[in-house]
Formats: C-alpha cells, structure tokens, sequence
C-alpha cells in the first residue's frame, strides 16, 4: 500500500481540493486517505485498467460527492453536477472490488 500512496497521493489530494474545494489540509488528507483505502481495496481493478488515470478519477469523483452529500453542501454538488460530464449514477459509492461505472453524460 504503501507504492500505492506514494504514487497517487499527490494526484488525489490536488484532485479532492480542486473537486471539493476545501481549505482545510486536514480534512483534505482525511479524504485523500479514505480515497487510497479504497484505491488499495480496488487494486486488482486497477491493475487491470488501461486507462488508470480515468479509474481513479471517477473514483475520487464518488468519494467527493459522497463527503459533499454528508456534509450538506449542496451547492457545491450542484456546480459540480453542472460542470461535469458524468452519469449522475456515479456520484454513489461503489461497493469494494466493483469498479466505477462507465456511463458519461448529462
């Protein structure tokens, strides 16, 4: 897990800040944390993926709509519903070992 952390880390919390835009590291790292957990439980998904980067973004996307959910920030949820080309059925948590759907569009 630890290869894992040090290769995406960076990438996740860059991405969770620019997504869910928090300010506070703490909370930030919280989530980018939780977000490689569940990277990590996803890896032989991710192993099998040839487009990584995509696997891994709808992944941050889902854990950033699921702490917007539970925090009540509705608004940010809106933007960003608006702003990105996503299947709202993304936006709900996979199961671990059950890979981010692939349907885009409004």
């Amino acid at each position: 897990m630890k290869d894992l952390i040090e290769s995406y880390y960076q990438q996740v919390f860059d991405s969770v800040v620019r997504l869910a835009r928090l300010t506070d590291e703490r909370e930030t790292d919280a989530l980018t944390r939780e977000i490689l957990g569940d990277l990590w439980l996803k890896r032989e998904l991710l192993e099998a993926e040839s487009r990584k980067g995509v696997f891994i973004y709808k992944l941050v996307l889902v854990h950033v709509f699921a702490h917007l959910r539970a925090k009540g920030e509705e608004k940010k949820i809106g933007v960003l519903r608006r702003i990105l080309l996503i299947h709202p059925d993304n936006y709900e948590l996979p199961e671990p070992g059950v890979a981010p759907r692939e349907e885009f569009g409004p």
